[in-house]
């Protein structure tokens, strides 16, 4: 018995000398790793489980357009006019729970949600006629998200703005009309009007203009003679594209309307001379045929041409005459109403030759009534 104790406290002293000099596995030495990343494994895994489970409680409103309301500044108000370079809105996605993006997406729709910026120009810049600036949304701008967050994509948050300096001035009015030189005589009241609009547009502009006014040619023409007329015109609402205000806003004109006329020319129309009482010399024509000319006239569509009287006029005051001749005569033209001369007045050669015997000039003095 003693023998089969002592065989076998060698054979177990034997086993532990070899284990001991055995050299541990790959297996074994991968268990060390595994039991060290194995807490920081599991860490991960139940930030992932945490997330997941928490973006199950989020709902996500993406790229909503919101509208941005600028406005001036309300001491500025009145002298500047905005003008926005591109949308009025921005594009913002929401996150956050199903219950908050329901209530936020009726307040959308029903338009409670919007961004509001006032905007000033500053003092240094305040006598320029624009003034440009970019104005930036941001996060903070979005009132009323509690529980919800917003982001603003980086492109759609940048709204251009100018802002245009009003003035106000005094411009004469033209009266603007389809009646071209058949309208005669305007006159307007008031002939100036207070226009209150850009600076940059106003500074260019010298006058006022009416709306087109459609003339009645046809009336005129019926009738055959020049009407007087008198209407209330109003005025152009914008100057260059951009709006103004006038006061008045509407002017009254009167003019005179001829009727349509036509070219006439007139030949062999005999020329006459007007001579004062007790004219020493007697006028006379180069030749017999130097007293007829050609006349060209305007004269309305329908009449004939009657009582047209062409002279030659000697009674001009402080004028001093002498024996001899005058190459340069104007021939003055008596027309009726309506009448217009379409030349350059003519001229004429005279000659003058002193009376004989009494005194009493050889001619008759012609009587031609002058006209109004």
């Amino acid at each position: 018995m003693d023998r089969l104790h002592a065989a076998w406290g060698a054979r177990a002293n034997m086993t532990r000398t070899l284990w001991h000099k055995r050299e541990p596995s790959e297996t074994e030495k991968l268990t060390w790793w595994q039991r060290i990343s194995t807490p920081f494994v599991a860490v991960g895994l139940a930030i992932v489980l945490w997330l997941y489970m928490r973006s199950r409680d989020l709902e996500v409103l993406d790229n909503y357009p919101v509208p941005v309301e600028i406005s001036l500044a309300p001491s500025q108000a009145e002298w500047y006019e905005l003008e926005l370079g591109g949308a009025s809105e921005v594009r913002v996605s929401f996150i956050g729970p199903p219950s908050r993006i329901r209530e936020l997406r009726t307040r959308l729709q029903s338009g409670q949600l919007r961004v509001q910026r006032t905007i000033s120009v500053p003092e240094e810049r305040q006598s320029d006629a624009r003034y440009v600036d970019v104005i930036r949304i941001d996060q903070q701008d979005l009132e009323g998200l509690a529980g919800v967050q917003a982001v603003i994509a980086e492109k759609t948050n940048r709204i251009p703005v100018t802002l245009r300096r009003i003035i106000d001035k005094q411009l004469p009015v033209q009266f603007q009309h389809t009646g071209g030189d058949r309208v005669e005589r305007t006159v307007i009241e008031p002939s100036t009007v207070l226009v209150r609009g850009p600076k940059e547009v106003l500074d260019r502009e010298e006058v006022l203009p009416t709306q087109l006014y459609q003339v009645p040619l046809r009336l005129a023409d019926e009738q055959n003679r020049p009407l007087e007329r008198s209407v209330s015109v109003p005025l152009v609402s914008e100057l260059g594209g951009r709006a103004i205000r006038v006061s008045p806003d509407r002017v009254q004109v009167r003019f005179v309307l001829r009727p349509k006329r036509r070219l006439l020319e007139l030949t062999d129309v005999p020329v006459h001379f007007l001579t004062p009482a007790g004219f020493a010399f007697r006028p006379q024509f180069t030749s017999p045929r130097a007293g007829l000319i050609t006349l060209r006239v305007l004269a309305p569509a329908a009449d004939s041409p009657a009582g047209i009287k062409a002279y030659v006029d000697f009674t001009s005051p402080g004028r001093t005459f002498s024996r001899g001749l005058y190459p340069e005569e104007p021939i003055q033209v008596q027309l009726p109403p309506g009448y217009e001369l379409a030349q350059e007045p003519p001229r004429i050669s005279v000659e003058l030759v002193p009376l004989e015997g009494t005194g009493q000039p050889a001619v008759s003095p012609l009587s031609v009534p002058r006209l109004p």
